[in-house]
């Protein structure tokens, strides 16, 4: 709803548009331009400007039997082949192909399972008119022409049942017949069904779904041709990822908002109002480069962020006292005390501490930062043993006591008794 975003009417300006679009004949929807034009007379110039038969069901031909204001169906289609449509040529068709078979054949199958004349969707939109028919009185006027009155305000409409009219436009624009055309049959007891357009019977539909997509072999079985091979287009890769997902519009859930209350500056021209994208200064201003920018999330400080020696202040950058900032002596000031002891030596003593100045320069401090950044706590694998596995390690961890454990507790054996031998 571009004029909603446009002017920012909120749900005014939305239902009053969208009412205007949705109304099938001329007077409701000059009504619903009139309040529209009451509202926000710029959103209203801003709509006449656009012809009626693009976004008006009143404007639109009767011919192709369909009132959608919105482009679904490409919507669909894209929210469909999203899984194959960055593929290459030769698998986004397959997988494309696939899908139609699929589909074709998951039609037919609910074609021979649907019991009724018209199907499903228009049923439904039918059965939406039946129930909302009750509050519409019918009067006979003449062969099969009725005046169809609201029970609680003054809206009439002509119902022509042979000529399959009414004045609302809508029998006419969608092939289902209206509120108003339901109340006239009912008062001749007719079914509705009877006077559904054919284009949404059983036979149309199995003329749409009654054929199906042949299977083939696969690209390794496909038969070989002496031709040359096609060549891929030229491809340029571009910066960045590729994106796989479309660019919102403003409006649009999960688009990019701007932030309330925060004055956006071109960084071009260093002005107020736009941006880059559509300034129309030829030249590019300096000063609008010269921005503090928030440090990304994660940024680790490296050496050119932290200050160097040379950007310290030394000994010639620090202004030296003048005569004026020195305080004048006075008498007291200046007499020498007599009880004061003079040292006698003049070194200083060697148990003072001397103080000692730490210079670190800003690369080893990023050094560090860095260091303990990237520091990761190893963690010993756990290794799962079998209960066997454990039972012999239990066995050398017992300490063994005895003779034989050093050279210097050697194994004796009696001198009458003879060492074994392999067989």
């Amino acid at each position: 709803m571009e004029s909603n975003k446009r002017f920012g009417g909120g749900a005014l300006i939305r239902d009053l548009m969208m009412g205007a679009a949705k109304a099938t004949y001329y007077q409701a929807w000059v009504q619903k331009m009139n309040e529209l034009k009451n509202a926000d007379p710029n959103a209203w110039t801003w709509l006449m400007a656009v012809p009626t038969k693009s976004w008006c069901k009143h404007a639109f031909s009767f011919y192709p039997k369909c009132d959608t204001l919105m482009n679904n169906i490409s919507e669909s289609f894209n929210a469909t082949i999203l899984a194959a449509r960055d593929k290459p040529i030769l698998t986004m068709c397959e997988w494309i192909r696939k899908y139609l078979m699929n589909r074709l054949s998951t039609s037919a199958s609910k074609l021979e399972n649907w019991p009724h004349k018209v199907m499903p969707i228009p049923r439904r939109r039918l059965d939406n008119e039946v129930l909302n028919s009750g509050h519409w009185l019918p009067t006979w006027s003449i062969a099969e022409t009725f005046q169809v009155t609201h029970s609680y305000n003054t809206h009439e409409f002509i119902v022509d049942i042979a000529k399959r009219s009414c004045s609302c436009n809508f029998w006419e624009l969608v092939g289902i017949p209206c509120r108003h055309a339901v109340a006239a049959l009912s008062y001749r007891k007719q079914n509705p069904d009877e006077f559904v357009d054919a284009c949404y019977t059983r036979e149309k539909f199995a003329l749409c779904y009654g054929f199906s997509v042949s299977p083939i072999n696969g690209q390794d079985m496909w038969p070989e041709v002496d031709m040359e091979p096609p060549l891929p287009p030229a491809y340029k890769n571009g910066p960045g990822r590729p994106k796989k997902i479309r660019i919102r519009e403003s409006g649009e859930d999960g688009a990019r908002k701007r932030r309330s209350g925060v004055a956006y500056k071109c960084t071009k021209c260093d002005n107020f109002g736009h941006n880059a994208m559509t300034c129309k200064a030829t030249t590019q201003d300096p000063n609008a480069l010269k921005r503090k920018r928030k440090p990304k999330k994660g940024h680790v400080p490296t050496a050119t962020d932290m200050p160097t020696a040379n950007d310290m202040p030394t000994a010639s950058d620090m202004p030296a006292p003048t005569a004026s900032d020195m305080p004048a002596p006075t008498a007291t000031d200046m007499t020498v005390p007599t009880n004061v002891p003079v040292p006698t030596d003049p070194q200083p003593p060697t148990d003072m501490p001397v103080p000692t100045i730490m210079s670190q320069t800003g690369s080893s401090v990023a050094a560090s930062i860095t260091k303990q950044s990237r520091k990761r706590v190893e963690k010993k694998p756990i290794i799962k043993r079998r209960q066997s596995e454990r039972i012999k390690l239990s066995w050398f961890k017992r300490p063994i006591t005895g003779e034989g454990i050093s050279s210097d507790k050697p194994i004796t054996l009696p001198e009458n008794e003879d060492i074994p031998t392999s067989k």
